[in-house]
């Protein structure tokens, strides 16, 4: 079993290519969404959910853990699940802190407030705007079972959209099979 996430979207430039992709594969995934970003794309926001994949929450606006409170977090985290909420019917329940960072205090705030926190175990690094094979280089020495594998959906990812179908045929062809979070958990 591989978990194959996508934060920081939907947006309208590559989210919608990523579900593409995934419908054509017919694979599951789970998105880590900001607030601000669904507010902004309602539609796709829908879409992800309409097409069976888990919506997450990934904060409003992508702080660094260090640059605001616990109250703050929570007040970003709850927006974006009310905005998720709102705009697609789902309440998320599985949050992924903005780069990995979370304190001991936010956490056991997050915790209490009812979310899961997920990370990851491996990161394709495809924010950083490299290529798909350089994607496909840094994901595929590190697959094994239960991974959950780190890529974004919005942002500067073509190389995303360029690695995705190669990927998903070196993986299924290496025996693994795509679930949600709530699957793999």
């Amino acid at each position: 079993m591989l978990a194959l996430t996508f934060d920081d979207g939907p947006d309208t430039e590559f989210t919608p290519s990523v579900l593409d992709i995934l419908q054509r594969y017919g694979i599951s995934a789970t998105f880590f969404c900001l607030g601000v970003q669904v507010a902004a794309n309602w539609s796709v926001a829908k879409r992800i959910v309409v097409a069976g994949h888990q919506i997450a929450n990934h904060t409003w606006s992508h702080p660094h853990a260090s640059d605001v409170t616990v109250s703050e977090l929570l007040r970003e985290v709850e927006n974006t699940t009310d905005t998720i909420e709102e705009a697609t019917g789902e309440r998320p329940r599985w949050f992924r802190p903005p780069y990995g960072e979370l304190g001991a205090e936010q956490g056991r705030a997050i915790a209490d407030a009812g979310y899961e926190v997920v990370l990851w175990t491996v990161d394709s690094l495809d924010w950083s705007g490299i290529t798909g094979p350089q994607i496909v280089a840094n994901v595929v020495p590190a697959l094994e079972n239960g991974a959950i594998l780190l890529h974004h959906s919005a942002g500067n990812v073509a190389g995303t959209v360029d690695a995705l179908p190669y990927l998903i045929e070196v993986c299924l062809r290496l025996g693994y099979r795509f679930v949600r979070l709530d699957e793999a958990m």
